[in-house]
């Protein structure tokens, strides 16, 4: 199998002269996130929060950030090309060992498990990630066959330490960081196991039914034990996240449209009516599917049979979201699922189950003897198969003499070959390596020239902006439509982004001060309309000073007329409990952030008073930002007066503040920013982000190592035999 991998992607194995493999997200997203946590790590700080975008963001609560992922360690210890590299051909191939691993011990067929391993390593749908750059999916997808492959043999033997080392698995799954595949994984693991028991007759049941929920609870403990440290943090911010604002509309965005079946037969198919984004893509070859029907229909273990046939029609309904009448119910019904996009994404577990079937179905054509009318029913649907490239080309105006659906014909004339000297030769050795080397072929020639490269030097230059930007200097903020996470590496700081998760109040507060509504089924970025001249310093809070404006192919870079401070201190406070009363007091032309300051609750009772209208000489009051760090600021103030210290930095749960030492209450100021009561004199503050979400899911993922550990080495064997 490595060798397949060598070949198919060939010289693109080692990085050369900063390039590397890697898509669309890697050089939006991934790319800087890794720079970022990188530069992080080798200074001895814990990514948690990162002020380069967003105008601050809890970044530890993002799951793709992956940092405590062990993969993340390459990403600290290599240059950044060998990292991704490393980290794209290792899980492709975990993904091909853990598909034949399942498969093996399902079939104990060693051409079985080698024909699922590359069905599913190679298929379109782990091309198609890559081209795409979605680093996390990669992730949990190649991890995603070993969860079940655990879970089969703790179901056989009966072994309680199968079933701790599953959820471990699934603990790491989660920890690299895609949730909507991990859900998914949940999800199905527990249809898995249901079908798995009932489809299993009762005397070769190995537990009862109650012993088999508990097992799942089980792996589900142990997987949230060790994932805490992440887990935490990502349902706090989920808590205040756009997430939080459900929509059927917004569930059901990218939903796989039916039409777009055809492309399992002609992968590179271009058609007005076939939606051609990488997300709806799952190519698996020809030969895979005339193999996963064989398999669907002949395999003899027919309780595996009934969980991948009923897992595979499952998936399909989840993909076809707004398609189907059946996603309503699962938005209404099946708790979680309402809360992702992209139905779409289901495809990793159609796939995988597909792939499966395929390694049945080779299982089964190896097989010494073969029914005569197995090989009519396996012609039969080669026939059916080939019926429908011609009618589906046809209705989709699709000509038949173009180059895709001549591929397609001649891997469908390989396959009908196989098929045919199945019938009459005896050597199933030789038919097991033709099955293999046409699965690899057809997946070869849809994908390996598709391959993206990314040049490190290249994104890595700076723009002509970024020139301007480095002769000032300074702590304030750039408005820019563009959502690359530049200021990552290059250290300014900008009031966009491109994530998946977004701060519920910071994303209302920028459009609402612009008059722009926000995007209803892409939240990832800022809607492009802000970015105008007439609205791009609408925020009047946010320490925004520069503002790219595009013009044609380029950029025009303006200045603020007046910009708040990073820090300042107010004299004149406004008590307005109601958050919505900020918002429209803001959007009040005569409000200055620097004159006046919001507040939601009133101080307690040892806090300065609020000196209405009192005016303090211009060189009363005065705040320097001594220190500037991700997760720390520090800064000395002076006022002859009592006062605010306001910080055009965002309220998050997790910060703390101290004066001169002693702890502080943070007030929530001008609906987002934070502000500290300072009586008057000399004083040194410091914020300290130290988030007990993330504090408390450190503490339980170092117990949980220390109990899994115990747990195991109880559950051994050997101990258990001696017990």
């Amino acid at each position: 199998m490595l060798g397949f991998i060598v070949v198919f992607f060939r010289e693109n194995i080692f990085p050369a002269h900063g390039n590397f493999i890697g898509g669309i997200d890697v050089v939006q997203y991934f790319l800087w996130n890794a720079q970022f946590i990188k530069e992080q790590l080798l200074s001895g700080s814990v990514p948690l929060w990162n002020p380069y975008y967003y105008s601050g963001h809890p970044f530890i609560a993002n799951p793709q950030t992956f940092v405590f992922y062990p993969a993340t360690l390459l990403f600290a210890a290599l240059p950044l090309p060998w990292a991704f590299n490393i980290d794209t051909l290792l899980h492709i191939y975990l993904a091909a060992a853990g598909m034949y691993c399942f498969v093996l011990l399902i079939t104990e067929s060693r051409s079985a498990g080698f024909a699922s391993a590359i069905v599913y390593s190679l298929s379109g749908y782990f091309m198609n990630r890559i081209y795409a750059g979605h680093l996390t999916m990669i992730h949990t997808a190649a991890l995603l066959p070993w969860i079940f492959y655990l879970f089969e043999k703790g179901y056989k033997t009966g072994q309680t330490r199968f079933f701790i080392i599953t959820g471990l698995v699934f603990g790491l799954q989660i920890l690299s960081g895609e949730p909507q595949n991990n859900y998914y994984t949940a999800l199905f693991l527990a249809v898995y196991a249901l079908i798995r028991y009932v489809s299993t007759p009762q005397p070769a049941r190995p537990k009862p039914f109650y012993q088999l929920a508990a097992f799942l609870v089980l792996i589900l403990l142990v997987a949230f034990g060790i994932s805490a440290v992440q887990v935490l943090p990502s349902l706090e911010f989920m808590s205040l996240s756009d997430r939080t604002e459900k929509t059927y509309q917004f569930a059901t965005a990218y939903s796989f449209p039916p039409k777009n079946f055809f492309t399992f037969l002609a992968p590179s198919i271009t058609n007005p009516s076939i939606t051609t984004d990488v997300e709806f893509a799952g190519y698996a070859g020809i030969m895979t599917l005339i193999l996963a029907g064989t398999g669907a229909i002949f395999y003899r273990h027919r309780p595996h049979i009934w969980c991948f046939r009923i897992m595979a029609l499952i998936a399909v309904t989840i993909m076809l979201g707004k398609y189907t009448p059946l996603y309503y119910l699962y938005y209404q019904f099946l708790p979680g699922i309402a809360t992702f996009r992209i139905p779409v994404r289901c495809m990793v577990i159609f796939v995988f189950s597909i792939a499966v079937l395929a390694g049945f179905g080779t299982g089964h054509l190896c097989r010494t003897t073969i029914p005569r009318k197995h090989h009519i029913t396996i012609i039969g649907l080669w026939v059916v198969l080939f019926v429908y490239l011609f009618v589906g080309a046809k209705t989709l105006g699709v000509p038949f003499a173009s180059k895709e659906i001549i591929m397609a014909v001649g891997f469908f004339v390989v396959a009908l070959v196989i098929l045919l000297l199945n019938l009459f030769l005896k050597n199933k050795s030789f038919i097991a390596g033709a099955i293999i080397v046409i699965l690899f072929v057809d997946l070869y020639a849809a994908y390996s020239s598709q391959l993206p490269i990314i040049n490190q030097n290249e994104v890595f230059e700076k723009q002509p902006f970024e020139y301007q930007l480095q002769k000032d200097r300074g702590l304030y903020r750039v408005a820019s439509p563009l959502d690359a996470l530049l200021g990552e590496n290059f250290h300014y700081y900008g009031i966009n982004a491109y994530t998946p998760l977004a701060l519920r109040s910071y994303f209302r507060f920028i459009h609402e001060m612009a008059d722009v509504p926000m995007l209803k089924e892409t939240r990832s970025t800022l809607n492009p309309q802000m970015f105008h001249r007439s609205s791009v310093f609408s925020s009047k809070i946010l320490n925004i000073k520069y503002a790219f404006i595009k013009d044609g192919n380029e950029f025009e870079l303006i200045t603020a007329k007046q910009v708040m401070p990073r820090a300042t201190l107010v004299n004149n406070a406004l008590f307005l409990s109601r958050l919505e009363d900020h918002l429209r007091y803001i959007k009040r032309p005569g409000f200055d952030p620097q004159k006046q300051v919001l507040l939601e609750a009133v101080p307690p009772e040892n806090a300065p008073p609020n000196p209405k209208g009192t005016e303090v000489p211009p060189d009363g009051n005065n705040v320097v930002i001594t220190k500037y760090q991700p997760n720390r600021i520090e800064l000395d103030c002076a006022s002859d007066s009592n006062t605010y210290l306001v910080l055009s930095e965002l309220f998050y749960p997790g910060w703390q503040a101290y004066i001169d030492g002693n702890k502080a209450q943070i007030l929530r100021a001008d609906y987002l920013l934070r502000a500290v009561p300072l009586p008057a004199g000399k004083h040194n503050v410091v914020f300290v982000y130290r988030p007990k979400s993330f504090l408390i899911g450190a503490a339980i993922t170092i117990f949980s190592l220390g109990a899994i550990s115990l747990l195991l080495f109880f559950c051994s064997p050997g101990k258990q035999k001696s017990g």
